[in-house]
């Protein structure tokens, strides 16, 4: 049996780390990282977007590491100061404090990736920070702590830390407190095309870029009704075509290494060209712009038991998207609304009442979920960093 001052339950992700980066040094810390064996799951037939990775470091290998600044949704508003801290962490070279509270996205040029940060991590706090390739199945609170089982393994801590994930996160629960703690659904989500602007056209401005030495910065707007975040994109070649290649577009909803070879492979030299302004915010100018919405869908996914595959909610994404309050009059509107990405951005899959009346919402909590699987009114905003700030704040509160 292992004791620990502190247990992350985590496969590694990025709540996890910045859970791990928030705790003082001094404390002694296990990190739970996952089956050493991962598993990547995908969301449909299609293999386009993932879903899950039972892994170290979960879907933070994949993810594009785009940081928002806006700070709307009502769970990340206390952890500004915490936004600030931790991006100086991973990117002290670009200035972010006068970006906060003002509608802008951070495309960082190196991804914050949980495998390279954990080791980076290690190397600075030495013996006091453990992993195991171990993945935990369920927990007992009691007053002498956390005890955790994994495989057959026991550790014990004065606290535990959950971020497993959205699918994983819910299913510890359920196994050590109660089945009612996982809800039937998830929320997430989609990334459609509005349309597009032409320079003739009212409303027509193009994409708003500022350099920084580790990435760009990129404006976006909301939708009118708050409930959408967009941006505008050049459209060059054969995307200069209302529609034209919209298929082509879930190559942006793969995870980053897939997409560039997609990229590198791609026919279509619009796509290239949008994909190159995605990563390195190149040739903003043009004299037509395509439009993008990710569009926030409550309840978006069945969230069944066991093995079986998560699904969509008939309509709920195609209800959220016919929804779109668009601020450009002269915007000409796609002809093909029902091409979307699902499974951008999960997250909810806890029943929050029945969390807060076990007793594991609370700051006096010594069992924390810290991932998105327990944020419900996540808003339009890309959640990631947000969730990783949030994690962040409560690990610097312990410590304090």
């Amino acid at each position: 049996m292992f004791t620990r001052k502190a247990l992350l339950s985590s496969f590694g992700r990025t709540a996890a780390l910045a859970t791990a980066i928030g705790l003082a040094a001094s404390r002694r810390v296990l990190v739970l990282g996952g089956p050493e064996k991962a598993e990547l799951k995908f969301y449909g037939d299609q293999k386009s977007v993932p879903s899950s990775y039972s892994g170290f470091g979960g879907l933070g290998n994949f993810w594009h590491g785009v940081i928002p600044t806006a700070v709307g949704a009502p769970y990340v508003r206390e952890s500004r100061s915490e936004i600030v801290e931790l991006f100086r962490y991973f990117y002290p070279r670009a200035p972010i404090q006068q970006k906060i509270g003002q509608p802008w996205l951070y495309v960082p040029r190196r991804p914050v990736r949980p495998r390279r940060e954990w080791a980076r991590l290690s190397r600075q706090r030495g013996d006091n920070l453990r992993f195991l390739p171990l993945a935990v199945d369920r927990f007992e609170a009691g007053d002498g702590g956390i005890t955790a089982f994994a495989g057959t393994e026991t550790f014990k801590s004065r606290r535990l830390w959950i971020a497993a994930g959205v699918v994983n996160s819910p299913n510890i629960l359920a196994r050590s407190v109660s089945s009612g703690l996982k809800r039937d659904f998830i929320s997430d989500h989609v990334i459609c095309y509005a349309g597009q602007l032409h320079r003739d056209t009212q409303g027509y401005a193009p994409p708003q870029v500022e350099r920084a030495s580790d990435g760009f910065w990129l404006a976006f707007d909301f939708s009118q009704d708050g409930g959408a975040l967009l941006t505008r994109r050049p459209a060059r070649f054969d995307y200069r075509v209302l529609d034209h290649g919209i298929e082509q577009r879930a190559v942006f909803g793969l995870p980053t290494n897939s997409a560039i070879v997609r990229l590198l492979k791609a026919s279509s030299p619009g796509l290239v060209a949008e994909g190159l302004f995605n990563k390195f915010g190149l040739f903003p100018n043009s004299a037509v712009l395509s439009v993008y919405a990710q569009v926030l869908v409550d309840d978006a996914l069945h969230f069944p038991e066991g093995d079986t595959p998560l699904s969509a909610v008939n309509g709920s994404a195609a209800r959220a998207v016919a929804g779109l309050s668009l601020p450009w009059q002269g915007l000409v509107k796609t002809r093909r609304p029902d091409l979307f990405i699902r499974g951008i951005h999960l997250h909810h899959s806890i029943n929050l009442a029945a969390l807060g009346a076990a007793g594991l919402s609370s700051d006096q909590s010594s069992v924390r979920v810290v991932d998105a699987s327990a944020i419900s009114q996540i808003g339009p905003e890309h959640h990631s960093f947000y969730a990783m700030a949030s994690a962040y704040r409560l690990a610097r509160q312990v410590s304090s």
